[in-house]
C-alpha cells in the first residue's frame, strides 16, 4: 500500500531503532508532529523522553508531564525527567514544585554548579533571599565569579540592601568589564541611592566599552531627563536614533525637542515616522503652532475627534490656535460643542475652565460662574473652579469670606501657582489688607512677570499704599502687555500722570 498523500511518516519502519533515528531528523527538522508519531511507535525510556521534550517545546505541558512520570516511576532518565519537569514547572509558575524537584537534583549532584545557581533563581523569584544568598556564597572561590556575584546583587536587592547589591555589582564588572547587564544594574542601584552622578559615570563607563549599546543609551537619556538635562537627553537620543528605527525612540526624541523649543528639529523628527498615530499627529499640531504655523496646526487636529483618547487635548489647543486666528465665533463654538459633549460625563474639566475664561472677558460673568459652579458640584475641591468663583467674587467685592475660604483652598492645592496668587491678593485687597496683598503680588510676579493683570493689580494696592510712582511702572507695564487696555486701566495711569 501506498503512503497516504502529505504524511511522510506512512508506512513506518519495523525497526525501532530506524524509527528513532528517522524521529531524531524530524526534530531536527522542526517537524514536531512527525517526530511524535514516530516516536510513538516506540515504547521505549528514550522515546518517552523524546516525546515529553517535544512536548515542552511545543508547549503542551501537561502531555509532557505525563510521559516525565512515566520516566520516574520506570527509573529511567530521572535526572533528565526532573530537569525538564523543573523547567516546565518554572514555565507554569509553580515555583514551588520547581524547587522541589531542583533540590532533588542538587542532591544528586551537590558539586554541579549550574544546578544549585539555577535554585537560588528560583528562591529569587518566590521571595526567599536569604536562601537564596546561602546558596550562592557557597558558590563563590571558582575561576569566573561573575554570575554568582550577579545573582548574589540580585537576592541584596530583594533584600533592599543596596549597599551590598552595589558591592557585588562592582566585583562583577572587575571580572567581567564588557558585562552590559552589571553595568545597567549598577547604575540603577545608584539611581535607587540617590546617587546620580555615580550613575552617570556607571553608563558612561559602559558606553566607552560598548559606544552602541542601546540600553546604556535608553538609561543614560531618561537620567537626563530626570535630572532636567533635557539637552544631555537629547544629545543621547540622537546617537540611539542612529542606531535604532524604534518609533517610540523618535516619538521621545520629538518630544524632548519641542520642550526645547526646538520646534524646527522637532518637526523633522515628527515627520520621519513611517506611520502618524493620533498622538504624532496632535503633537505635531503643537509643532505647527509653536512655528506660527497655524492652518497647518488646525488641519492637524481636524483628525482628532471628542470621542477620540485625545479629544480634550485636541480641542483645548483648536480653540487657542482659533483665537490666535481671530476667528472668536468659531473659538466660542468650538468650546461650547465640547462643554456640551464632556460635561455630562465629568471630563475635560479644562473645557469647562477655558470656557468660563472666555465668557468672562466677553463680559458674560453669569455664564462664566454658572459653569464654574457646575464644575465644582462635580468636584468641590476643583482649585481652578475654586479660584475663579473666588476671584469673581472678589472683583465684585461681594462674599468677601467665603471668597477668601475658596481661594485659600485653592493656592493650598497649588501653591506655586502665581494665578491663585493674585486672586488672594485682589481677595485681600478687597478686604482693606492691602499690605498682606502686596506679599502675594509680589511672589507672583516673580512666578509670572508676563501678565497684565497682575501688574494692574500690583498697581491698585501699590497706589493704595501711597507708592505712586512704582503704581504707574505696573500700569504702564500692564498696558503694554494688554493689547486691548481698557479705558479704567487708561485712566488710572492718566491720574497718576496729571
Amino acid at each position: 500500500m501506498p503512503p497516504q498523500e502529505g504524511s511522510r511518516v506512512a508506512g513506518k519502519p519495523d525497526s525501532p531503532r530506524l524509527t528513532l533515528m528517522l524521529a531524531r531528523y524530524e526534530e531536527n527538522l522542526g517537524n514536531w508532529n512527525n517526530a511524535l508519531e514516530l516516536y510513538a511507535a516506540v515504547d521505549d525510556p528514550i522515546a518517552w523522553f523524546a516525546q515529553a521534550r517535544i512536548l515542552y517545546i511545543t508547549n503542551q505541558p501537561d502531555r509532557a508531564l505525563e510521559f516525565i512520570d512515566r520516566l520516574i516511576e520506570s527509573d529511567a532518565f530521572v535526572d533528565e525527567a526532573l530537569d525538564l519537569r523543573t523547567r516546565i514547572y518554572a514555565r507554569k509558575g509553580d515555583w514551588a514544585q520547581a524547587i522541589d524537584d531542583t533540590e532533588i537534583l542538587v542532591g544528586r549532584y551537590p558539586e554541579n554548579t549550574q544546578l544549585k545557581l539555577f535554585l537560588a533563581n528560583l528562591k529569587i523569584i518566590v521571595a526567599d533571599f536569604t536562601g537564596a544568598q546561602e546558596i550562592l556564597r557557597g558558590l563563590l572561590g571558582s575561576d569566573d565569579d561573575s554570575m554568582v556575584l550577579y545573582t548574589l546583587s540580585k537576592a541584596c536587592q530583594g533584600n533592599k540592601d543596596l549597599p551590598c547589591a552595589k558591592d557585588y555589582l562592582r566585583r562583577v564588572i572587575e571580572l567581567q568589564p564588557r558585562f552590559g547587564p552589571a553595568h545597567l544594574e549598577l547604575g540603577r542601584v545608584h539611581e535607587l541611592l540617590g546617587e546620580k552622578k555615580e550613575a552617570e559615570s556607571v553608563y558612561r563607563q559602559y558606553l566607552e566599552i560598548e559606544p552602541d549599546a542601546v540600553e546604556a543609551l535608553v538609561v543614560l537619556s531618561d537620567l537626563y531627563i530626570s535630572t532636567n538635562r533635557y539637552q544631555d537627553a537629547i544629545d543621547q537620543m540622537q546617537k540611539l536614533r542612529q542606531l535604532s528605527s524604534d518609533p517610540q525612540i523618535i516619538r521621545k526624541l520629538a518630544l524632548l525637542q519641542l520642550q526645547e523649543g526646538m520646534y524646527e528639529e522637532a518637526l523633522g523628527t515628527i515627520t520621519s515616522l513611517q506611520e502618524m498615530t493620533l498622538e504624532d499627529s496632535y503633537y505635531l499640531a503643537i509643532v505647527y503652532a509653536k512655528l506660527d504655523r497655524l492652518h497647518e496646526a488646525f488641519s492637524q487636529l481636524s483628525q482628532i475627534t471628542l470621542t477620540s483618547r485625545l479629544g480634550c487635548e485636541a480641542v483645548l489647543l483648536r480653540s487657542s490656535i482659533l483665537k490666535d486666528l481671530g476667528r472668536h465665533d468659531e473659538m466660542m463654538d468650538e468650546l461650547f460643542r465640547a462643554w456640551d459633549f464632556f460635561s455630562p460625563k465629568d471630563g475635560c474639566a479644562e473645557v469647562g475652565y477655558q470656557l468660563a475664561t472666555e465668557l468672562d472677558a466677553d463680559g458674560r460673568r453669569e455664564e462664566g460662574l454658572e459653569i464654574a459652579t457646575k464644575l465644582l458640584q462635580s468636584n468641590p475641591k476643583d482649585p481652578v473652579a475654586l479660584n475663579f468663583v473666588g476671584y469673581v467674587w472678589a472683583d465684585e467685592a461681594t462674599n468677601l469670606d467665603q471668597a477668601h475660604e475658596m481661594i485659600s483652598e485653592a493656592l493650598r492645592q497649588r501653591p506655586d501657582d502665581p494665578y491663585i496668587m493674585d486672586s488672594m491678593a485682589w481677595v485681600l485687597f478687597r478686604q482693606n489688607r492691602p499690605e498682606e496683598a502686596l506679599t502675594y503680588l509680589k511672589k507672583a510676579v516673580e512666578k509670572l512677570d508676563t501678565d497684565p493683570t497682575i501688574h494692574e493689580h500690583m498697581g491698585d494696592v501699590l497706589q493704595s499704599l501711597g507708592k505712586k510712582e512704582k503704581a504707574l511702572d505696573h500700569y504702564l507695564k500692564a498696558s503694554l502687555l494688554n493689547r486691548n487696555a481698557r479705558d479704567e486701566l487708561e485712566e488710572k495711569i492718566n491720574d497718576l500722570v496729571d
